[in-house]
């Protein structure tokens, strides 16, 4: 089998992104122009007409932004690994993964520099690029000897280890009611984790640290070959079931960021807002809503899990310090009748 046989399905699925991302482009555009029509109608029943479409159209050019330059660089690299597989004299393994070096800098500077992103991410990258290093110095510069393959596989597993501990991490969270994930982010974390502990067992398979039993008596190859295509489906899947979640979450609220109330605590100074509930975006499940442990259930979880373990955010407690101090702030009511609640962003907020 030729080996533009072999890519052309991935270069298939480059060519319907671009022709995705220009049919997204068509209707974003016809839809701006119709809201701008149908907003000077009274008649208009449409609740999109009558809300800003402005972060709606952040949203969509940052989401065609991100994922058109991740495509763009993607395709690079397998244009650059069909030549070297092709004609392997032609550009060295370090000249192949250029794509890849820039992708993984950028995102390791972002999380180092920027502090954009969280901490693993940019461990995640980092461990990118070691593993792209050490298959460069082993294969480019002939150190088989000094870097085994042992050491790349080794990486790799732990990579995916870290992937893997946070969708553990994300889905737990749900079950105890850390997290808020829709139906479509929950089925989409448990095909993440699936395919992520698949991707382990297939990666041990390839670097030859898992060998099969001799009683079973199947070839190694042949279940790297079924098994590599059903970690890839697993992930698409649950990346497809995310997307139409988002889309539909666009449809409903026109790109609108959700206001969530946040909670007050009394201070020497006065009040002073603290962690609440809110919405934060995690990568490759979208806006997901969280809301602080109670503190029965964090006192629990810490019982059960072995206290350092429940590493999940619970809400501080709710008694008020008085301050006898005439120069401090004081409240014209005891501390211990003050609690109520305040209408703050639609909704009520408990102030402590």
């Amino acid at each position: 089998i030729p080996y533009w046989v072999i890519f052309l399905p991935a270069w298939a699925s480059h060519l319907g992104i671009v022709l995705m991302h220009i049919l997204s482009a068509r209707a974003l555009s016809k839809f701006i122009s119709e809201a701008n029509e149908n907003r000077q109608r009274q008649d208009s029943t449409d609740h999109l007409d009558r809300v800003e479409y402005l972060p709606l159209l952040q949203r969509s050019l940052k989401f065609g932004l991100k994922t058109g330059i991740l495509c763009f660089v993607i395709f690079i690299f397998e244009v650059l690994l069909f030549v070297r597989l092709r004609r392997p004299g032609i550009i060295t393994l370090a000249e192949t993964y250029i794509p890849l070096w820039i992708l993984t800098i950028v995102f390791i500077g972002n999380g180092l520099v920027c502090k954009s992103q969280h901490f693993l991410h940019s461990v995640v990258w980092l461990l990118v690029f070691t593993a792209m290093l050490l298959s460069v110095l082993r294969t480019d510069y002939g150190m088989v000897d000094v870097i085994p393959n042992s050491y790349i596989v080794m990486v790799l597993i732990s990579l995916l280890a870290i992937i893997s501990g946070t969708l553990i991490y994300i889905v737990h969270g749900h079950q105890i009611g850390y997290y808020k994930l829709s139906d479509s982010q929950l089925t989409a974390g448990v095909f993440y984790s699936t395919s992520s502990f698949l991707a382990i067992l297939l990666v041990a398979m390839m670097g030859d640290v898992v060998t099969l039993p001799e009683l079973i008596q199947l070839d190694l190859l042949l279940i790297i070959v079924i098994l590599a295509p059903i970690v890839v489906a697993l992930a698409g899947f649950g990346a497809y079931l995310v997307t139409r979640d988002e889309f539909d979450r666009l449809l409903k609220y026109g790109g609108q960021s959700a206001v969530m109330p946040m909670r007050l605590r009394l201070e020497t100074d006065g009040w002073t807002s603290v962690a609440s509930r809110g919405a934060v975006t995690i990568p490759m499940f979208g806006d997901v809503k969280y809301e602080p442990l109670d503190v029965e259930t964090a006192e629990r979880l810490s019982i059960e899990l072995w206290g350092p373990c429940c590493c999940y955010p619970a809400e501080e407690d709710d008694e008020l310090p008085y301050f006898h101090r005439a120069d401090n702030y004081q409240s014209p009511t005891p501390p211990n009748s003050m609690t109520t609640t305040a209408q703050w962003g639609g909704s009520e907020a408990p102030i402590v």
